[in-house]
């Protein structure tokens, strides 16, 4: 199973991940730290993030959020 899936359709990042791994907090704080680059909101129990600019790659955009997952959980 893909971790990041990209609907070029609709510009999205589409983002699944186990929740047990990774804290409902840490998700949220995540949300938060990227509202300027995207919106974010969740679709039968996946994260789909949408850029905010067309410079924005999506699929480089849900690597880049989950890479910052794994930097909060280290902190």
């Amino acid at each position: 199973m893909k971790r990041v899936e990209v609907d070029k359709k609709n510009n999205t990042a589409v983002l699944t991940f186990n929740k047990h791994f990774y804290p409902e907090e840490i998700v949220e704080r995540a949300i938060l730290d990227f509202r300027d680059a995207c919106d974010a909101s969740f679709q039968s129990g996946k994260l789909i993030l949408k850029p905010k600019g067309s410079e924005i790659n999506a699929g480089i955009l849900g690597y880049e959020f989950y890479n910052y997952l794994l930097a909060l959980l280290k902190s």
